[in-house]
């Protein structure tokens, strides 16, 4: 549905403080390509108290910026419902004026664009109405489960993002991997590509138990790229059991049958300094506890 917005006003709160006027544009204005939104700015149509600014020109709060009538496209999005609203709430950690730490269930999408419309941090915006930037510090991906950051302002969200550049968050994981592992491979670096670039991917592994075809690892990310534990673990010849993409197919069948429907991988803790030591803790999900169980 194409929807003709009036011109309006927006004056900057803290939550946005400190961001480029084109990426707030470009969040504010949806549906509306990137080449236009620098148009508007270009030509003088997007002020700030009044006066033209630059792509690059940093707001300050209670700045005005002006944003002229432009055309977009809606789509009518799904109802939220309140027994999706309680259940999200549950797996809350932690809470306080900065961030929530959550317990993200297995084949739970992270972003909209699944079947349902809607993903995570939908959800967390829909019950966190009253803070203006509720942002994905990280993602997980859909299948796996575990702690993931959700930021509630712009300097928390930049904050934390320098400490992952920095490597100053550690992330562990749990994962369960084909073969028996060679405990000389504790500290692994290999080269990832990802559209067309490659990039050093560092990646630290530590057994925890071994079994007669299997290896339960943990899995401190050093550095943080596009599905590194999955690759990192493939390119060592131990795929991670239950991964579709880069898994052992035969072996995945096996253990399907056996119980697991999805992949074994868990992100189990996350630790950082944001003003005190923090340190979140997602105990595995009683699926993947059940299965090890009766694992042999």
């Amino acid at each position: 549905m194409v929807v003709k917005k009036k011109a309006e006003n927006v004056v900057i709160s803290p939550a946005n403080e400190g961001q480029r006027v084109d990426n707030f544009l470009i969040s504010y204005i949806k549906n509306v390509p990137k080449k236009h939104v620098y148009k508007l700015i270009r030509t003088g149509q997007v002020r700030i108290n009044g006066s033209r600014s630059k792509p690059s020109t940093k707001l300050n709060i209670n700045d005005s910026v002006r944003i002229p009538p432009y055309t977009t496209t809606e789509s009518l999005k799904p109802k939220i419902s309140s027994e999706i609203l309680k259940k999200t709430i549950k797996h809350i950690i932690y809470e306080d004026d900065e961030l929530i730490v959550f317990n993200k269930p297995s084949s739970f999408s992270v972003h909209s664009g699944s079947n349902t419309g809607y993903g995570l941090i939908d959800i967390v915006r829909t019950m966190k109405k009253s803070y203006e930037r509720i942002d994905l510090l990280h993602r997980l991906d859909k299948d796996t489960s575990g702690c993931i950051i959700i930021t509630k302002s712009l300097k928390t969200l930049k904050t934390l993002q320098k400490k992952l550049q920095n490597n100053e968050i550690q992330k562990k994981y749990i994962c369960l991997v084909k073969g028996n592992w060679d405990k000389k491979i504790k500290d692994s670096k290999i080269i990832l590509s990802r559209n067309k670039k490659n990039y050093e991917a560092i990646t630290s592994f530590k057994v925890l138990n071994s079994y007669r075809n299997t290896t339960l690892l943990e899995v401190d990310l050093i550095t943080g790229r596009y599905h590194q534990i999955r690759k990192h673990c493939a390119n060592l010849n131990f795929p991670i059991i239950g991964d579709s993409k880069y898994g052992d197919k035969y072996i995945n069948t096996e253990y399907k049958k056996k119980g697991l429907n999805r992949i074994f991988l868990h992100s189990y803790s996350i630790q950082f300094n944001l003003g005190k030591k923090n340190y979140f803790k997602c105990p595995l999900p009683n699926e993947l506890e059940d299965f090890l169980k009766k694992h042999k």
